[in-house]
């Protein structure tokens, strides 16, 4: 039977003001401990000795969120992720011998004053081919437009790809200071696969997304004419986008990327809708007949308009997390690293993420419900800042149905450190959490 946990009998002790000085000291250490790129990994004993330090500054006093993030965010600036270069960027250490990139990825960068959003406008291709694309933009945005390490058919869905577009919106968020929510991944061909494949899987991270006339990765095959052929899709993916402004399209004559995914995709997003009322409800799709390999009228200027109207919904109402660990295409001979794994998806956390969970969440006010669907509680969290709750009320959560806790959590310093580590994003850090198993 689940362990339930116990409501707290007592009120929880207030905790102290922090110590930003202290505070600003970790920061710089943890920054400098903290791998440069999405290609490295943290060195696992020196991370685990500074969350001990974390956990041992305990709990801090309620309003202290904003106080004690921006005082480890002065040390984001100085020794966060970098790139080298004006309008070209240059990251070196990923580690692939590339012979688009000579060793070093790279990619053109227009604009990146403070507070801009972000376009990330990445090429299309194919097998061999593909050069940097800069005819995506969005008014009021800085834009970067990579250079893919190494061509494949597929791009950047693979594992590198996927680091490559992680390392240079990190990169956009502590070099160049940009709002998190406003973050949109756009391209076309195998850039629009690549858009499909981050929607999916990163939605958290982004405002919206538009995939023009890509594929989405596929049983049997990705590449067929009609939704009929189509068996299934890659999971952990389109479930996710429940609240992300999507515009993708196609067309019925394209022989380099065929339709038949897009088209099977829509139909299931459809089916999601019907299923869950008031989710799916910024995704767009239009399907042009006749039109073969190139931009239908109108595009991408209107891809642009509408992601101009939309920001992120950084703390939804509802939220459905389908995983997938090593989704498609997987890791091959190419690959020095593997897979990025994921532990969160905006305020629901799993250390134990595993392959095939479909968890939902909800929230109302600050009663939280989750169904973990495959995925056993324990390294489960409900993540919680001021802004989700009202803090001088009692929070509760159920676990399919059961209550599991109820009480006041306590903002600590820990959780700071590590919701700020997790994405890099000063509107997706948390200073209290309620696991949903007992600890």
């Amino acid at each position: 039977m689940r362990p339930l946990l116990l409501a707290l009998l007592l009120p929880p002790l207030a905790g102290a003001a922090p110590d930003l000085k202290k505070v600003e000291e970790f920061g710089t250490r943890w920054w400098k401990a903290r791998p440069p790129s999405k290609f490295q990994e943290w060195d696992a004993a020196a991370r685990e000795a500074l969350l001990e330090e974390a956990r041992a500054m305990g709990p801090i006093a309620e309003g202290s969120l904003e106080h004690v993030r921006d005082a480890l965010w002065k040390s984001v600036k100085k020794l966060g992720p970098k790139g080298k270069g004006k309008g070209k960027m240059y990251i070196e250490g990923h580690g692939y011998k590339s012979q688009y990139t000579h060793d070093e990825m790279w990619a053109i960068v227009k604009g990146g004053g403070k507070g801009e959003g972000l376009v990330v406008g990445i090429h299309g291709g194919g097998e061999g081919a593909g050069s940097a694309d800069t005819g995506w933009n969005v008014k009021g945005c800085m834009g970067i437009y990579p250079q893919g390490l190494l061509i494949h058919g597929d791009n950047w869905n693979r594992v590198h790809g996927e680091k490559q577009l992680l390392t240079y919106i990190e990169i956009a968020k502590a070099q160049y200071d940009i709002d998190p929510d406003r973050v949109y991944v756009m391209g076309f061909s195998m850039g629009g696969t690549g858009s499909w494949h981050m929607a999916g899987r990163f939605p958290d991270l982004l405002a919206g997304a538009v995939p023009g006339n890509g594929v989405i990765m596929a049983n049997p095959v990705s590449q067929l004419a009609t939704k009929e052929e189509v068996v299934s899709l890659q999971y952990g993916l389109l479930p996710n986008v429940r609240n992300l402004a999507v515009y993708f399209f196609c067309g019925t004559a394209d022989k380099n990327c065929m339709p038949g995914t897009f088209l099977f995709a829509w139909d299931m997003i459809e089916d999601l809708k019907k299923e869950d009322p008031g989710g799916y409800e910024k995704v767009k799709f239009a399907c042009y007949p006749g039109l073969a390999h190139s931009f239908p009228p109108g595009e991408p200027g209107n891809a642009s308009k509408y992601m101009l109207e939309n920001r992120r919904d950084s703390y939804p109402m509802k939220i459905r997390w389908e995983y997938a660990a090593h989704p498609h295409p997987l890791a091959d001979a190419k690959d020095v690293t593997m897979r990025y794994q994921q532990h969160c998806l905006y305020w629901f956390r799993h250390d134990n993420a595993r392959d095939k969970m479909d968890v939902t969440a909800t929230r109302k006010g600050n009663e939280f419900d989750v169904q973990l669907g495959g995925a056993e509680p324990k390294g489960a969290y409900v993540m919680l800042n001021p802004k989700m709750i009202d803090v001088a009320a009692d929070v509760v959560v159920r676990l399919d149905g059961t209550e599991v806790y109820r009480g006041k959590p306590m903002p600590d310093f820990v959780t700071i450190v590590e919701s700020l580590d997790d994405k890099l994003d000063k509107t997706l850090t948390f200073d209290r959490k309620v696991p949903l198993w007992k600890e």
